[in-house]
């Protein structure tokens, strides 16, 4: 059997480009709080579940974080998703034209990857197929969500491709046995957008 018979994107920084965005939301709401340490909490949250996020924040915060804290963050990052990102069609086109069944495996919320996807106009290519760490006890680096992915497709996680930009996507991904590509926007000095490296990653398959 082939390999590659399922490829899994994760959404924030690949399908997406939406973390200077969220990131952003997020180093502000942090900075009372946490002055300069808001940027480098904010950098350890990337590729984590918000759970995950949460519990790191709550277990360094010097006083109580305001009671709507939380619930005004995640409605402030929806709100900004839907209203910023735009679709890209050269991104649509190249997700069209893969042969291989995809999904997406994301450490957002079920509501957050939705609100992401409708905005970027690829939703209907991943309505069936969005796997959160909602879903999971144990959000990346650990492999659970992976490998519910790759349980659902009934494939077998040697055979499944993982592109990811996050060092704890990365790292779920060889946990689960699987192939991790590590996306990087930008890295060579292509041409705005994201789509140039995901073509260059998925060409080959």
């Amino acid at each position: 059997m082939p390999r590659n018979q399922l490829i899994i994107f994760d959404c924030d920084g690949v399908l997406v480009d939406s973390e200077p965005l969220a990131n952003g939301l997020l180093e502000a709401a942090l900075l009372p709080y946490f002055g300069r340490d808001a940027k480098r909490m904010t950098e350890n949250s990337i590729g984590r579940s918000f759970a995950d996020i949460r519990q790191q924040i709550e277990q360094r915060l010097p006083d109580e974080l305001p009671q709507d804290f939380w619930t005004q963050l995640q409605s402030n990052t929806l709100s900004a998703l839907s209203d910023t990102l735009q679709p890209d069609p050269a991104l649509r086109g190249l997700l069209e034209g893969l042969t291989v069944p995809i999904c997406v495996a994301s450490s957002g919320s079920h509501e957050k990857i939705r609100t992401s996807l409708a905005a970027a106009q690829l939703l209907d290519l991943f309505d069936r197929a969005i796997f959160s760490a909602e879903d999971v006890v144990r959000g990346k680096p650990a492999p659970d969500l992976f490998l519910l992915a790759a349980q659902r497709h009934h494939v077998s996680p040697k055979d499944c491709l993982v592109i990811e930009d996050s060092i704890p996507g990365l790292e779920a991904a060889r946990a689960a046995g699987m192939t991790a590509l590590h996306f990087v926007p930008n890295e060579f000095h292509l041409e705005p957008g994201q789509i140039n490296q995901l073509h260059t990653l998925t060409e080959h398959l």
